[in-house]
């Protein structure tokens, strides 16, 4: 039987890998045989966009099932937001977990998030919030090591469109309305460990002994780039996995890009009134 600290520890790794590797646009890819180009085009273009100053509003979806001998958990967060880059970003955040050990008590957990310099301090409101701390409305603090609440849309960009894998074509598609390039690709463990420790060598050492291809299976990657401007406008990973017949889970993110080359409706400014953390 797999004991719950395994089981936390399989989400934590899944979790740490994912989502860690996170105006003038460049002319659209028009080779549906070469899809590299696609990603390569694509990351140049995230790039050019977020060194103009752009806006960008964006969509995110997580959906977290496990099932062991003991029960099944469920995990949902919903986030959407606004960037306006280089550093400013807010959104809003809900939560919401259950388990078959506990039926009918569902915990749920909701806040607001504004930063003015990429997460380095950030604002922060919720009703869980403001029962801990005693407080109303806005906190200011500055976030713990491995805490950073930061949507790093550049760095995921950089991370899903300079994977070193085949890169399958799927073909056009309409999305929302724009004509898009879909993409897909699969990643094991440990092209997900190597790609991440482009950015972090430490991991080789944090995660030593353990079998990555066995705690994470494959991860599959859907890429939709805009036909116009080789943008992403929207990107879907999987990933499914099974542990010593006693555990399996599946995962699924999915994020909407959306308001390119447009004004931010609502400017990202310091709150009016707000509170120290202590």
């Amino acid at each position: 039987m797999i004991g719950i600290g395994l089981v936390k520890r399989t989400l934590l790794v899944a979790i740490a890998l994912l989502l860690a590797t996170a105006v003038t646009a460049s002319p659209g890819c028009s080779s549906t045989e070469e899809p590299g180009k696609w990603l390569e085009g694509c990351r140049k273009a995230v790039d050019n966009y977020v060194a103009g100053g752009g806006y960008l509003h964006i969509k995110q979806e997580v959906e977290y099932g496990l099932e062991t001998t003991e029960g099944s958990f469920q995990q949902k967060i919903a986030i959407e937001g606004d960037d306006i880059f280089p550093e400013r970003q807010a959104y809003e955040y809900h939560e919401a977990i259950s388990s078959s050990q506990l039926p009918g008590q569902a915990q749920e957990n909701s806040f607001s998030y504004l930063t003015l310099d990429g997460g380095r301090t950030a604002y922060v409101k919720g009703e869980q919030l403001s029962t801990q701390l005693e407080v109303v409305g806005w906190v200011h603090y500055t976030p713990p090591e491995g805490q950073n609440r930061y949507f790093d849309y550049p760095k995921l960009m950089e991370g899903l469109t300079s994977a070193a894998v085949k890169v399958e074509w799927v073909g056009y598609e309409d999305v929302d309305g724009i004509r898009c390039a879909h993409l897909l690709y699969a990643m094991n463990g440990q092209e997900l460990l190597d790609l991440r420790m482009q950015e972090d060598p430490t991991l080789q050492e944090k995660f030593q002994g353990i079998d990555l291809n066995e705690f994470l299976g494959d991860l599959q990657v859907e890429i939709w780039i805009r036909e116009s401007d080789d943008l992403p406008q929207r990107v879907i990973m999987d990933q499914a996995l099974s542990v010593e017949n006693s555990v399996s889970s599946t995962t699924r993110f999915l994020m909407l890009f959306s308001g390119y080359g447009e004004g931010p409706p609502i400017l990202i400014e310091q709150p009016a009134f707000y509170s120290e953390a202590g």
